[in-house]
């Protein structure tokens, strides 16, 4: 897991190509990114979502085992929950989909707000939209990125 301000995300280059090239467009074309980006193929991909954040009740942990995922809040702000997928417990597997549902404690907790990114790599599970106080309707644009 990497969580930094935004205006750091080329430090993070060299860890994969494909990480690169995502990270790279981050910086150059963030602001101008339409709702679905195709910068590889399914292999690296970003879309922008919006919706109502909700209590962390009504959310649970995901991870993947071949991607990984870059968070960045565009408007509004969030919990975001993050644990190794060892300290957690198997919900629901997919390996088809490369996706996973678990539960159980994080280990780290973040405030994901403009100006910020979380990276998550594979086996990094995350636990999202978690609403800080009172629900609120936030835009975020996410990544993923084939790391294996």
């Amino acid at each position: 897991m990497i969580y930094d301000k935004l205006s750091n995300i080329l430090r993070y280059r060299g860890m994969h190509p494909n990480l690169d090239l995502a990270l790279e467009y981050i910086h150059a074309q963030l602001s101008d990114m339409p709702e679905h980006v195709d910068l590889l193929g399914p292999d690296v991909y970003g879309n922008i979502f919006t919706y109502d954040t909700v209590p962390m009740e009504e959310t649970f942990f995901e991870a993947h085992a071949n991607f990984a995922d870059i968070q960045i809040m565009t408007r509004g702000s969030e919990r975001v929950d993050v644990a190794d997928i060892s300290v957690l417990r198997v919900d629901e597997a997919h390996p088809d989909r490369d996706f996973w549902a678990l539960s159980g404690e994080p280990e780290v907790t973040v405030d994901l707000a403009p100006g910020s990114f979380l990276l998550v790599l594979p086996g990094d599970a995350h636990k999202l939209k978690i609403m800080k106080g009172k629900p609120e309707n936030v835009t975020k644009a996410v990544f993923k990125v084939r790391m294996k």
